[in-house]
């Protein structure tokens, strides 16, 4: 009498088509609209802060666009995806053209390589995304193997004992 659940699907498979349709409209028009040229000539850093005043060139239009779905449906965007479109002003981050890619290390004298960090510099805004590169994450705390200590109370009893062994 109920229906049958679908066969392991895709949830929403139009939804996850339209984003992907949106990114592949908005990268082409990004790199079409031309190498070098900025979308915001003629526009005032400063007036690039507010939401109402952001650079309308269509891949940034697009970008939002494919943003508001995802919002609406409540559907992830992969990391990689994320990754690629600018927080601040919705312009795809292409290496070399929209955005500068070079990595950083912040440690004292660079000596330690696990601080490494991927920074990504868009052109337009000049907003910085950080992503750590050479470190694995660490465990959860519940995961984490702890060093084999012997407790306090344990201390305190061997002390007692020395100490009435020597009296």
């Amino acid at each position: 009498m109920a229906k049958e659940k679908a066969l392991n699907g895709v949830t929403n498979k139009h939804l996850h088509a339209r984003t992907a349709f949106l990114y592949q409209a908005a990268t082409y028009l990004t790199l079409d609209a031309g190498a070098k040229t900025s979308h915001t000539e003629g526009v005032k850093q400063d007036a690039l802060d507010t939401s109402k005043n952001r650079p309308s060139s269509p891949g940034t239009i697009l970008t939002s666009h494919l943003r508001a779905v995802s919002r609406k449906a409540q559907t992830r965007l992969s990391t990689k995806l994320k990754r690629s479109i600018c927080k601040t002003c919705d312009s795809v981050l292409i290496p070399g053209r929209t955005a500068n890619f070079f990595t950083e290390n912040r440690s004292k004298g660079g000596k330690k390589p696990w601080a490494d960090v991927l920074v990504i510099q868009c052109n337009a805004c000049h907003s910085k995304k950080r992503f750590p590169v050479g470190a694995e994450r660490q465990q959860r705390k519940k995961n984490r193997v702890q060093k084999a200590s012997t407790p306090k109370s344990v201390l305190l009893g061997i002390n007692r004992q020395a100490a009435l062994l020597q009296k």
